[in-house]
């Protein structure tokens, strides 16, 4: 039996050493451009994170002071190993504490640095709490103290909670640092 001859059109033709080269430079051109931007986003997220559940975690506590008729004290610490916590009283609770059993423990919340890696609190002027520490009154929920926490991500960018007196919190940009276009500026 004959079988049929083929003609060149119908012959697969595969890819030449210059074409996967070609492709292959094209691809490594792209992963190149696109690294920077992937790791800005990564940055920015991680940063967003901590402004947020700051931001929670403070309403948390405005609205735990007036379930339970009691104080709430949030206390934070800058640096690199950065923190803060939560107590019901009048009596701040120290963040670095992280045995239940250890008097200062901050019993309501505790978080730290390694809920948030590569975001850190500016040991110069992160916290400007007098103490380091604020609140919120049982009565209406209004802040023990003003002021803010300005967290900052590894490549520089930050992000800044407030507490104003009547107990409003807020997120802002500061300028030329901030995370523009995610919150308004400061």
């Amino acid at each position: 039996m004959k079988r049929p001859a083929c003609t060149a059109a119908g012959v697969g033709r595969g890819f030449t050493l210059i074409e996967l080269v070609v492709v292959l430079a094209i691809t490594g051109i792209l992963m190149v451009m696109a690294v920077p931007v992937l790791n800005e986003q990564i940055d920015k997220r991680r940063l967003v994170a901590v402004a947020d559940a700051i931001y929670g975690d403070m309403q948390y506590a405005r609205s735990e002071a007036i379930r339970n008729n009691q104080n709430v004290q949030i206390s934070f610490s800058s640096g690199a190993s950065w923190c803060y916590g939560m107590i019901l009283g009048a009596t701040a609770c120290d963040c670095s504490v992280v045995a239940s059993s250890s008097t200062g423990y901050c019993a309501l919340k505790r978080v730290d640095y390694l809920d948030f890696q590569k975001v850190s609190i500016p040991a110069s002027a992160g916290i400007s709490f007098s103490g380091n520490k604020t609140g919120f009154d049982p009565v209406r929920g209004v802040a023990l103290g003003t002021g803010h926490v300005i967290m900052e991500s590894a490549q520089g960018k930050q992000a800044q909670v407030n507490l104003a007196l009547l107990g409003r919190i807020s997120v802002c940009a500061p300028a030329g640092v901030g995370l523009t276009g995610t919150y308004p500026a400061c």
